[in-house]
């Protein structure tokens, strides 16, 4: 019985730590992809436009710098995550989805960022430039205004398939998910200590589950991610994505490195108490 309930804490364990990872990391991916699909591409875009036609004289190589500046803004992402909890607030109580708010704030990414682009391209960009970067993006029937648009359409008249689909990352998102993941993993440690009458046997199943659920999390999560991006994207957004997988990596990395830490703890203890010395300790 003792057996059975080790290997059942523990496979519930990994299930815990696992949903706790990706709640970590779900709402940095879909953030980051969003952006890069429907924002930064066309942010980069236009500032690259107007500067080209502005400063012939500035090499290419100089005006590509501007791109990675605009790629490398963390503030974009986070525009894009607020839109992502405005549209999961929306599907979730039934409401419009407003997005004037999301070419305002895109408006103050473009003045924040005068001084790094000036430097990228060693010119002084005057106010009259700034402000036709501005129009560009956010006059009425701009592309990245249609994009907008088009995308909070294609949420909005979706499948209830795809809105549960919504619904389920909301979930997965939150910071109830999070908290529930965290008492539930603190529960598991003390069942497994207690069912043992050991204050360490918990370090050997508690190693084991982040060891699997590294492996999980950082080979085959992001083998099924990158199968189902082309569905997603398409049933969610009308277009194909590329989800970046790297906080996945890093938490499975993470994972797995506490996992072979408690592995050794527990082998070391393990030697220096011998079965019967042990009581509970």
């Amino acid at each position: 019985m003792k057996k059975f309930l080790n290997v059942f804490l523990t496979i519930i364990m990994v299930c815990v730590i696992i949903v706790l990872c990706i709640n970590l990391s779900i709402r940095k991916m879909s953030a980051k992809t969003v952006a890069d699909a429907i924002v930064i591409q066309e942010v980069g875009g236009k500032v690259k436009e107007v500067l080209n036609e502005s400063f012939p004289d500035v090499s290419n190589e100089n005006i590509d710098k501007v791109e990675d500046i605009i790629k490398g803004n963390d503030t974009l992402n986070n525009i894009t995550g607020e839109f992502l909890d405005q549209v999961t607030y929306t599907i979730n109580n039934n409401k419009e989805i407003e997005t004037t708010g999301i070419l305002e704030e895109i408006s103050d990414v473009i003045d924040k960022s005068i001084p790094e682009l000036e430097e990228a391209i060693g010119k002084k960009i005057s106010q009259e430039q700034i402000d036709e970067i501005k129009t560009k993006l956010t006059k009425k029937d701009s592309l990245l205004q249609n994009k907008i648009k088009n995308t909070v359409e294609k949420i909005q008249t979706s499948t209830p398939r795809t809105k549960q689909f919504i619904k389920i990352y909301d979930i997965l998102s939150n910071n109830l998910t999070k908290i529930i993941c965290i008492i539930g993993i603190i529960i598991i440690v003390v069942l497994l200590g207690v069912i043992n009458k050991s204050y360490f046997k918990w370090t050997l199943f508690s190693g084991i589950g982040l060891l699997v659920s590294g492996v999980i999390l950082g080979l085959f999560l992001p083998l099924v991610v990158n199968a189902m991006e082309f569905t997603i994207g398409m049933r969610i957004l009308g277009m194909s994505i590329d989800i970046p997988v790297d906080s996945l990596w890093m938490s499975g990395l993470i994972c797995g490195g506490i996992g072979i830490i408690l592995l050794f703890i527990y082998m070391i203890l393990n030697r220096k108490y011998p079965t019967y010395d042990r009581h509970y300790y």
